[in-house]
């Protein structure tokens, strides 16, 4: 008669090495390398030779059944992690085979292999919740460098648009008007202008370039004017009184708003730009209104202003303020920038 052992043998290292497949991410905090449920098809091989056993001679058909239900543990261990439908699905195919496989104790053996796959569920989660926080944790680690990079990259695309756009805007319409009348004196100021266009890359690229209300006031003014466009400022003295990072905010905005007009509005003959604080208390709030003339689009309909809008809605939003622009009636074009200033008192 051959000896039954060498196959219990096969069978529990088989056994052994299936359940070590099922639990790989508990203990290595790896995914699994295939979908769970394909982990099961090992199951087969050593069930075969599990159910082989009677033909020894050494094991009677009844005494094999009880160890036939060591497959819970895989099935319970492999649908762990899964949706509530596939556990529940799974543990009522264990029911039903545990059941049918014991036809003298049906309940009795349906009740236990019940009990086990929950036991299992239940322990393989608690112990998978710590692995997956340290998975995520891991993973949060190595994106947070490619978040800086990308938060950089931002951060330099849009002070380049906000910084240069406005030079070369004012070194083309120098440089067109020097083709018109000729003069060469003009050149002067073509080069001054590069020369700040060098110096304010530098800032870019060392991340301290910053934009002061009044100078921008003061710049755009010039700009616009220089172009043939009339400008009127209202500050209502509150421009001073205002905290610094909201200065800044809204210096970045006029400095956008006179670029726009000179880029996207080239009828226009008058631009208003209008500074105060309105409300009281906890209330108060600065606004910034910036109008122009000489568009031709149509109320209702914005014209492709590029990045630099949404560059400045970025810089706008970290204070709590709002950013709106668009055609208006009769031609003309409005930019109004709102930042609260509780938070700054």
């Amino acid at each position: 008669m051959p000896d039954p052992h060498p196959v219990l043998g096969l069978v529990s290292v088989l056994y052994a090495l299936h359940l070590g497949a099922l639990l790989r991410p508990v203990w290595t905090g790896c995914p699994y390398p295939v979908p769970p449920l394909a982990l099961l098809a090992p199951a087969a091989v050593w069930l075969a030779c599990l159910w082989l056993l009677p033909y020894t001679g050494a094991f009677a058909r009844a005494e094999v059944v009880p160890l036939s239900g060591m497959a819970v543990v895989p099935a319970a261990v492999a649908v762990a992690e899964l949706p509530l439908r596939v556990q529940l699905l799974t543990g009522s195919t264990c029911l039903v085979v545990a059941a049918a496989v014991s036809p003298h104790a049906p309940v009795p053996s349906a009740l236990v292999a019940g009990g086990v796959l929950l036991t299992v569920i239940f322990a393989v989660r608690n112990a998978m919740r710590p692995v997956s926080v340290i998975s995520r944790l891991e993973t949060a680690a190595g994106v947070a460098p490619l978040l800086a990079v990308a938060e950089e990259r931002l951060r330099m695309s849009r002070d380049l648009h906000d910084t240069l756009g406005r030079h070369l805007a004012i070194i083309a319409i120098k440089s067109e008007l020097i083709a018109r009348t000729g003069k060469l004196e003009e050149m002067e100021e073509v080069q001054v202008l590069a020369r700040m266009s060098q110096s304010e890359l530098r800032a870019v690229v060392n991340a301290v370039r910053t934009a002061p209300l009044d100078d921008e006031l003061e710049s755009a003014c010039s700009l616009l004017r220089a172009s043939g466009i009339r400008c009127e400022v209202t500050d209502e003295d509150c421009g001073l009184s205002l905290p610094g990072e909201v200065r800044e905010v809204l210096g970045w905005a006029v400095r956008e708003a006179a670029t726009n007009v000179i880029r996207h509005a080239p009828d226009a003959t008058a631009c208003t730009i209008t500074l105060a604080v309105s409300g009281a208390g906890g209330a108060r709030e600065c606004v910034l209104r910036v109008v122009n003339d000489g568009v031709r689009d149509m109320p209702g309909r914005r014209p492709e202003l590029g990045t630099g809008m949404d560059g400045l809605k970025q810089r706008v939003a970290p204070l709590g303020g709002r950013l709106e622009h668009g055609p208006q009636l009769r031609g003309t074009y409005r930019l109004l920038v709102t930042v609260p200033l509780a938070r700054e008192e």
